[in-house]
């Protein structure tokens, strides 16, 4: 009778743990009356209203491995509803708190090589897209954007009115979050109850993850399992009566001189407006914004690209409605479908802009409208190459989104795109996408688009000074169709995509056309025994590109461009150091009829987080055979990829040194250097504090060739250098101050001095 009670114990016990783990707990919410003093974001958790929360303690451990016990971890999170805010009280215990990693960092800087404490919000409750924060165990914050179609995240938008602070303790750190209504985004008169999860990240010679939702590996993305509030009342109460107007000032000043003895003194005035009516609605509108001290970009080989590259955007205006645009992050292969649509990148200089925003419960929508002052690329792609036209014209951009939803597994979407370089002279775009989800693991996307262009072009050459003329009408069309399956052992996406010879695009990101593609990318995950191994897969990649025949661009008849397998493998360690390694089986032509081309290398790489300091380590090389674009054929050569993060502290400050380097060689037919290209990046940042520091940016890019019959010995070398004070002092006001350097293919030598002061005022 006793074995039977005592079974009967450990089955309920069992069952208990099971039930425990496979259904996520609620978090409690307590609600601050308003006449109860302000809490101080300081990261210190010793405000009488902790004392009345009800903190959330069933953490689960989900890195390396999926277990119940958090061992030393112990993790503690209260939930506090101030009037037009939510505020996240979070308490980390350590065991050995001398190891614990906590350098002070930029913004959007924060990776797994820091103890850091995320806060996911689903202000939707669809579990599709979830924004988040992060902050480290020295306040620093990295936000953003996660998407479940693809399983990224997005750190490109920046939460500044969200206020943080984590204060380190004896056996761990705190944090307090401050994340006020105005920034998250959310219907009107919400049918579905808020998702959020709290995630702790603990870095160690064993790299460990907490989750306070039961989160595993296998799942096909991290918002499987979101937790709710237990009771929501007062969130609610407040949430449709949720408006703000914020308006923020940009005062810009700089000296130029062009080294040519030509100086020029310029000042700025800009202003950014963003209205909420109503929670279901944001207009955003610009004046005369300057962009011009936007960080620079991370540097790119691109003397041997046929194509052209794309950048992420930056700047603050065109993020705010990033979740509606509809964008797709980018494969494998760094083929961005989405940005065929919409691009941001592709507006140059925006004078005046205004865009309104709307998300309800069953649909969202969004319309840009700007004037853009020239100054940019505009491209004119075909199934071999991409041809770029520099122009100074000022131009009409016009962008528009709606999606709708279909239940609770499907969309459709209507997109507008026009741009007008003048009267009768454009491109104009519209057409559909939309998704399904199957089931829990396998999802459908796609698009259809259809474009007209009366711009007239010539063959090569820039615009600058010249005004795009019209030509005749000519209509193209894309076509995109994706199948995406997350299973635990088996994963694979595929792709088919027609872009006709006459889709054009002023507004998005179009590197290619004329061509049918199609890709396949298939991942068996391995359970493998060996406690050492926190994950292992096996791929296998392939990519078929024909060329559709279009006399305009001389492709007279279909012929593959370009075939692309990739078979190669990932390992992971319980320390997070990854290794990677493909078999690269291509072929390919660089011209109509040119010689199909059928390198083969090897591409190896690995990363990992050595320790406290050193504490990020990337290299990525490509061994073998490469093709020599301009030369059309095949010699030996490498592509190598670096970057290494250096942290340290120097008293109250905290150092940050970031070197990335690529370069990129090939030999001609006598085993001679034909072509070599690199560029490298320097940076070193002086943190004053999580809200000022002083940085230095040095980046250089190279091109040289060696004579050859029938191409001339060419070369091009660029260098450009900054000096910046950056400061924030709340969420409103923010200035920087500095100098830069740059010089191109021994040019005299360009300078400037730059002074930038933008103060803020909010209306709640």
């Amino acid at each position: 009778m006793t074995f039977a009670k005592n079974t009967a114990l450990l089955g309920l016990l069992i069952l208990g743990c099971t039930l425990a783990w496979g259904q996520p707990l609620p978090f409690s919410l307590t609600a601050v009356t308003k006449d109860a003093p302000t809490l101080r974001i300081d990261g210190v958790l010793d405000d009488a209203a902790w004392l009345d929360a009800k903190p959330f303690t069933q953490f689960r451990q989900f890195r390396p491995e999926t277990q119940l016990d958090v061992g030393p971890y112990r993790t503690e999170v209260r939930v506090l509803m101030e009037p037009g805010a939510l505020v996240f009280g979070i308490r980390a215990w350590d065991q050995s708190p001398k190891d614990i990693r906590a350098p002070l960092a930029r913004r959007d800087q924060i990776f797994p090589d820091q103890d850091a404490v995320t806060v996911w919000l689903d202000p939707n409750g669809r579990s599709e897209i979830a924004q988040y924060v992060r902050v480290n165990a020295a306040g620093s914050i990295s936000d953003g954007i996660y998407r479940a179609s693809d399983g990224n995240e997005d750190s490109t938008p920046d939460y500044f009115d969200v206020e943080v602070a984590a204060h380190r303790l004896r056996d761990g750190y705190s944090v307090e979050i401050r994340w006020p209504l105005s920034v998250l985004r959310y219907p009107l008169d919400g049918k579905l109850p808020w998702g959020l999860m709290v995630t702790r990240k603990v870095p160690r010679d064993v790299s460990m993850a907490f989750a306070s939702a039961p989160v595993e590996r296998t799942h096909p993305h991290l918002l499987t399992q979101l937790q709710r509030f237990d009771i929501d009342a007062a969130l609610r109460e407040q949430l449709n009566g949720a408006q703000h107007v914020s308006l923020r000032a940009e005062g810009t000043a700089r000296a130029l001189d062009d080294g040519l003895g030509t100086r020029e003194n310029t000042a700025n005035l800009g202003l950014e407006l963003q209205w909420r009516p109503r929670a279901d609605w944001v207009v955003d509108a610009v004046v005369r914004p300057d962009f011009s001290q936007v960080e620079l970009d991370e540097p790119q080989l691109a003397g041997n690209t046929r194509f052209a590259l794309f950048q992420t955007e930056k700047r603050n205006f065109f993020l705010e409605s990033s979740d509606v645009v509809g964008q797709v992050q980018p494969d494998n292969w760094g083929v961005s479908r989405g940005l065929l649509a919409f691009y941001s990148r592709a507006i140059t200089d925006p004078r005046w802009g205004v865009r309104a925003t709307f998300r309800g419960n069953d649909a969202e929508g969004t319309a840009l409208a700007l004037r853009d002052g020239g100054g940019g690329m505009v491209l004119r792609p075909n199934a071999f190459s991409t041809a770029s036209f520099a122009v100074d014209q000022p131009s009409n951009v016009l962008f528009a989104r709606h999606r709708s939803q279909l239940g609770e597994k499907a969309s459709v979407a209507g997109i507008v795109s026009v741009r007008e370089w003048g009267s009768g002279i454009g491109t104009q775009v519209a057409g559909v996408d939309g998704q399904v989800a199957l089931d829990d693991v396998n999802q459908v996307r796609g698009h259809v688009l259809l474009s007209n262009d009366s711009t007239a072009l010539p063959a090569s050459g820039d615009l600058l000074g010249q005004p795009i003329a019209q030509g005749s009408y000519r209509a193209g069309q894309a076509a995109w169709l994706s199948w995406r399956h997350r299973a635990e052992d088996w994963q694979w996406s595929a792709h088919l995509e027609h872009i006709s010879p006459r889709f054009v695009n002023d507004n998005g990101f179009v590197p290619q056309s004329g061509i049918q593609r199609s890709t396949l990318d298939f991942t068996r995950v391995v359970q493998s025994e060996n406690k050492a191994i926190a994950a292992w897969e096996l791929m296998l990649r392939g990519m078929h590109t024909r060329a559709i025949a279009d006399e305009a661009t001389g492709v007279l008849r279909p012929q593959v461009a370009s075939e692309l397998l990739q078979p190669g493998m990932w390992i992971m360690d319980t320390a997070g150091t990854e290794g990677w390694a493909y078999l690269n089986l291509d072929q390919a032509r660089t011209r109509f009829d040119g010689t199909l081309h059928r390198p083969r290398s090897v591409l190896l790489g690995a990363s990992a987080h050595p320790g406290p300091r050193l504490t990020f380590v990337n290299l990525e090389v490509t061994l073998g055979e490469r093709i020599d674009v301009d030369a059309d054929r095949v010699g030996r050569g490498f592509k190598a990829n670096t970057q290494v993060t250096w942290r340290d502290t120097l008293g109250p400050y905290g150092l940050e040194l970031e070197q990335r380097a690529s370069i990129g060689t090939i030999n001609n037919m006598n085993g001679g250097m034909a072509l070599e290209e690199g560029s490298a990046q320097t940076k070193f940042v002086l943190h004053l504090d999580a809200s000022q520091a002083v940085r230095v940016v040095y980046q250089k890019q190279n091109f040289a060739r060696t004579a050859e019959p029938g191409l001339p010995t060419s070369t091009s070398n660029a260098q450009v250098a900054t000096l910046a004070w950056l400061g924030r002092s709340g969420n409103l006001r923010s200035w920087s101050m500095g100098a830069s350097w740059s010089q191109e293919d021994g040019q005299p030598a360009k300078r400037e001095v730059f002074v930038k002061y933008q103060p803020g005022w909010a209306w709640h």
